[in-house]
């Protein structure tokens, strides 16, 4: 079952979500899909393709969109997939979801969304979900490194952070998941084109190198050749960077077994 545009927060033009459904009676596992776009454009359906390939191992699949940095700098993105996942959990019994058995991905912007809420909602406490698993694909992590690194982005990151670089660290240290790790952030899969010529590699490694500091099990996978993107190239249908293989394993292992 596919439903389109159903709304999770009212109060915002852009507080809406699609949702793919496997057939039977559930409760079903349940991963957010979140686009990216860099902050400020993109939208749900560009995750499609993933949702499908969900099916295929019977867990449920949304996609919401979110507020963007034209009119919203952080950490109103954050919010917005935070209030994603309450809207979830609150609709669970609706739609069939177990909400013991939440995962995150996403791409680019919504690899760093999917890392940096991955990691501030296992500290939280009584939110009536669990995350047990994410999978950020190309993943901005630590945005001092980032901006220093692709300075072409600077009005990017700007935009993001709400002002000037130089008089936001707080800020950047905050989006940047890199400074939220702990032990008991959730398993994590990483995918990252090794010739990233718009994120570098070096943000999923040093981020993979973090997690395992603190004994998290964590994973990164950098796809030979492959440059900024969301899925193999020349696959049809779309395959998820790093492909179906490992894709299906890791939610095999963290939402169905």
């Amino acid at each position: 079952m596919f439903v389109e545009n159903v709304v999770y927060r009212p109060d915002s033009e852009r507080g809406v979500l699609d949702i793919m459904l496997p057939e039977g009676a559930g409760p079903f596992p349940a991963v957010l899909c979140i686009h990216g776009g860099a902050w400020s454009g993109g939208d749900k359906s560009m995750m499609h393709p993933f949702g499908e390939e969900f099916l295929k191992l019977g867990i449920a699949s949304l996609f919401p969109n979110y507020r963007l940095t034209g009119t919203h700098p952080h950490p109103a993105q954050e919010q917005d997939i935070f209030a994603a996942l309450e809207w979830a959990a609150a609709n669970a019994e609706r739609f069939r979801l177990d909400v013991t058995r939440f995962g995150i991905t996403g791409a680019s912007a919504g690899g760093h969304l999917t890392a940096l809420v991955g990691l501030k909602a296992t500290k939280k406490r009584d939110i009536g979900y669990t995350v047990r698993c994410m999978a950020p694909v190309c993943p901005p992590t630590d945005f001092f490194a980032f901006s220093r690194d692709n300075p072409s982005l600077r009005s990017v990151l700007e935009a993001l952070v709400g002002g000037e670089l130089e008089k936001n660290e707080a800020v950047i240290q905050d989006v940047s998941p890199i400074f939220h790790v702990h032990e008991k952030a959730p398993p994590c899969l990483v995918t990252h084109g090794a010739i990233d010529s718009v994120v570098p590699p070096a943000q999923a490694t040093s981020f993979v190198d973090a997690l395992k500091s603190v004994g998290v099990e964590a994973e990164v996978i950098l796809v030979p050749g492959v440059d900024h993107a969301a899925f193999n190239p020349g696959t049809d249908p779309p395959e998820p960077l790093g492909g179906i293989k490992a894709f299906r394993a890791f939610y095999r292992k963290h939402l169905l077994s």
